[in-house]
């Protein structure tokens, strides 16, 4: 990272010339040469280029830029050259540079490179620099394949002796800062050492990465001023040297904090001394604790997020209901299934961020309040004892609290900690495992606690992980104590979860319910649609029959889209209605009683925001209506599949599946699976099609998608499978006046059409929407048919909105297909014309 005061400096003394807006950077030293600025490799260069000349105290006149390297072709030259005279004919220092974005293998190739450039130059010294690793070595003497024996701590300044180590604490070379940006490089490039590129599970590569680091931490607060860093490479020191003294120091830091690590360093001594040359410049302990806790933190989303997301609850998520909560200093908040520690650390932030705003001036009070906080108001519970040493190590890196985070179940009820007991805590924040169903027979799951010890799990063999976890969460907290929690949204809208349901509103007065778009934590590897609950637990004077508000709201997007890209963000606005009492539907926002609550069974926001919305809308309709059940001439009907799945049966009677209905609302028979007649002889009563049955998908990532069974339908016998429920219409609507029989055929195709169009249009898909409920990605139930409301014009009216319909509907399908055929053409030319190159 260049260093504002270097460029000032060389730009005062004429040594360096940056002209933005041209997009150069001009160089006067032996040689004036001209570079573009743009170049993320260039700014590398100049950053070593002016500490060589500052810092170093070589003469810019004896420093040249790509110095062409003799006996070498195609054209090859060094990216600096320090010469020992002014006549540039005796090499000294070669430097090779990289941006420390470039891929690791072309860094690796430029460390390499470096030394057949400073052989062929027979240069004293090679260094490779990419502004965040730093290695130097001596080249004369030594052969040209070592890379080990020969590395030093630092080239000389202005031509004199290799210090024997660079790094004293309080000297002319300390330990210094580094920027977010830089040190997170740095986390993630000592991660990469240590995982050596699959070679080792991502957490085993972390626990060894956190070993080394609090070794290091150690070395900084154990070294006195005046002495050497142990923490660093010294001259003619071999890498086996270098690790056993960094394995000494961790064993010393390891008595000191016994609860941190059981075991001993597990890393080879080259994947040690590795780390440490990438680590020995950097001070973790003086480095500004939130850049620090920053930095760590966009390494651990890097890691987490692509190899180990069940145990990452995203940032933005997690910033946001730490806001909600609102954590005091006199807090007390737990997690019981912690995973990387997010919400303890984003807590203690914002506790921190309030005792320095409190406090201001008073130092020692600061101090004093953070310690106790840090050390006495924050617990941790995670299952995975590595994970657990992750959510430790944040917490070091971010000055601390790791000491009450307990390998353990948070299901369990005896724990070590004498801290974490039932209510204890003023605050509780977790997003714990959910999707999980717990047997009463899996003690790594319960601890020493029973299946039947739950109210929720009592005559059951099995209960779901997130609902044990809700009952659990109700023990630790005290009366009065508040609960932020991501539950499935099966818990709010499921049936078979009305008992759940019973449970929170018995113990918890509801302060609000956000919805979370599916794919929220899809990159964490769960499909699950879900919501954020945030409760506060009854105490015993609470008045529990009063009717009060629960603020409900829906977050469409949360920071991130579905393939974890940067988003627009809701939650910010959803909090600031939430502490305002702002917004309305049309907001996303709405504020529901508790007696409706009650009535409907129901605790999902989409129902509720939804509902006056939709209302609203048919305020504005001119015409009666109608259920959906009213307009069908049957029971509403699923289709089945045979043993095995559609999609593997053998037969010549097609099966329709969800895919086979496209987004259009046509019926694909591109990809059709077949059943055999047997399987169409017991089952085409229920799930036979006929041409003009409407279908619906009642389930999976699109439920509420609409299709019609076309009049030409080929064939006259064929099924549905059980992800799709059939409508077949009335040829009369209520209100209809009586008409001759022999109009009813006419009158069903209308009817159909008409009800085809509606359920496709934004008030049909809402109303679809708002039934969805239950499940991993929700769907809907036959009870669907009673709760959605169809607008009953006349029959001219439906004549004349079909017909209008049919023609807009006949033209996009035609240039669909026109544009299909458009691109397959285009697919056929590029074809021909790669060919012909």
């Amino acid at each position: 990272m260049l260093m504002p005061e270097l460029l000032e400096r060389g730009h005062e003394l004429g040594i360096i010339a940056v002209d933005e807006t041209a997009d150069t950077v001009a160089y006067r030293l032996a040689k004036e040469k001209q570079y573009r600025w743009s170049d993320p490799e260039e700014k590398v260069r100049a950053e070593i280029l002016l500490s060589l000349i500052f810092e170093y105290q070589y003469s810019p006149n004896r420093i040249d830029l790509e110095v062409t390297i003799p006996n070498r072709s195609p054209n090859n030259w060094a990216d600096i050259v320090v010469f020992k005279d002014d006549r540039l004919s005796s090499p000294y220092i070669t430097v090779e540079t990289a941006s420390p974005a470039a891929p690791q293998s072309d860094r690796s190739q430029k460390a390499e490179q470096v030394f057949g450039y400073a052989n062929a130059l027979a240069s004293d010294f090679a260094v490779y620099y990419d502004s965040t690793t730093k290695i130097s070595w001596r080249v004369r003497g030594f052969g040209g394949l070592e890379r080990s024996r020969n590395i030093i701590p630092d080239v000389p300044v202005n031509y004199g002796d290799i210090p024997e180590y660079i790094f004293v604490r309080s000297g002319d070379n300390d330990l210094s800062e580094i920027s977010i940006s830089s040190l997170s490089r740095i986390f993630e490039r000592c991660h990469n050492e240590l995982w050596s590129g699959g070679r080792l599970d991502p957490t085993e590569a972390f626990d060894e990465m956190s070993k080394l680091m609090f070794a290091k931490l150690y070395d900084e607060q154990q070294t006195r001023n005046g002495e050497a860093y142990g923490f660093q490479w010294g001259d003619r020191e071999t890498e086996f040297m270098v690790a056993q003294r960094v394995m000494e120091q961790y064993e010393n830091a390891r008595e000191d904090d016994p609860g941190l690590f059981t075991d001993g360093i597990g890393s080879e001594p080259r994947k040690i001394a590795a780390v440490v040359r990438l680590l020995q410049h950097v001070s973790l302990d003086r480095t500004d604790p939130d850049a620090k806790g920053r930095a760590f933190e966009q390494f651990l989303g890097e890691v987490f997020r692509g190899r180990l997301g069940q145990y990452f609850t995203r940032r933005e998520i997690v910033d946001f209901m730490v806001s909600i909560i609102k954590p005091a200093n006199n807090s007390v908040i737990l997690d019981p299934a912690c995973g990387s520690g997010g919400f303890l650390v984003y807590s203690m932030k914002q506790v921190f961020s309030q005792i320095d705003a409190y406090y201001a001036g008073d130092e020692r009070t600061i101090y004093r309040l953070k310690d106790n906080f840090a050390k006495r108001h924050l617990y941790g519970i995670e299952i995975n004892e590595k994970i657990a040493r992750v959510a430790m190590m944040d917490m070091v890196i971010n000055e601390d609290g790791h000491t009450n985070i307990e390998i353990s179940s948070g299901l369990d009820t005896i724990f070590a900690n004498p801290g974490i007991a039932n209510n204890s805590f003023t605050h509780i924040l977790t997003n714990p495992p959910f999707g999980d169903s717990v047997r009463s027979n899996e003690y790594d799951k319960l601890g020493q606690s029973q299946l039947a010890d739950y109210q929720l799990a009592r005559e059951r063999q099995s209960a779901k992980s997130e609902v044990l976890f809700i009952e659990r969460c109700t023990r630790f907290l005290r009366p009065g104590g508040t609960l932020g929690m991501v539950v499935p949204d099966g818990i709010l809208s499921n049936p078979s979860d009305r008992h759940v349901r019973a449970y929170i509103l018995s113990n918890y007065r509801i302060s609000a319910i956000i919805s979370l778009p599916a794919y929220a934590f899809r990159k964490a590897g769960s499909g699950m649609k879900t919501s954020i609950l945030i409760a506060k637990k009854w105490e015993p004077g609470d008045n529990r029959t009063e009717d009060y508000p629960i603020f409900m709201a829906l977050a469409n997007h949360i920071g991130y889209d579905a393939t974890g890209r940067p988003d627009t963000n809701d939650l910010p606005g959803v909090h600031e209605h939430f502490v305002n009492g702002t917004g309305n539907e049309e907001d996303g926002v709405t504020r529901v009683p508790i007696k409706s609550v009650e009535d409907s069974g129901r605790l999902d926001p989409q129902y509720y925001v939804l509902g006056p919305i939709i209302a609203r809308e048919f305020d504005s309709i001119p015409y009666h209506t109608a259920e959906l059940n009213q307009l069908v001439s049957r029971t509403i009907q699923s289709g089945k599949s045979p043993k095995g799945g559609a999609k593997y049966s053998v037969g010549d009677i097609p099966i329709l599946l969800v895919g086979n209905i496209t987004a259009d609302g046509s019926i694909s028979l591109d990809d059709l699976s077949y059943v055999d007649g047997d399987f169409f002889d017991t089952n085409q009563e229920k799930s036979g099609v006929n041409s003009l049955d409407i279908l619906i998908a009642k389930d999976g990532a699109t439920t509420g998608k609409v299709g019609l069974v076309p009049e030409d339908f080929p064939f006259d016998r064929c099924l549905i499978n059980e992800h799709i429920f059939k409508l077949t219409v009335n040829a009369a609507f209520p209100g209809d006046e009586e008409f001759p029989p022999e109009e009813a055929a006419d009158r069903v195709r209308l009817n159909t059409y008409y009800l085809f169009f509606f359920l496709k249009s934004w008030l049909g898909q809402q109303q679809i929407i708002r039934e969805i409920s239950g499940g991993a990605q929700g769907g809907i139930t036959r009870k669907f048919v009673e709760n959605i409301r169809i607008p009953i014009p006349s029959i001219e009216q439906r004549r004349n909105i079909v017909q209008l319909a049919q023609r807009e509907y006949e033209i996009y399908l035609n240039l669909a297909e026109q544009a299909r055929e458009q691109y397959q053409n285009f697919e056929t030319s590029l074809s021909r014309q790669i060919k012909a190159q």
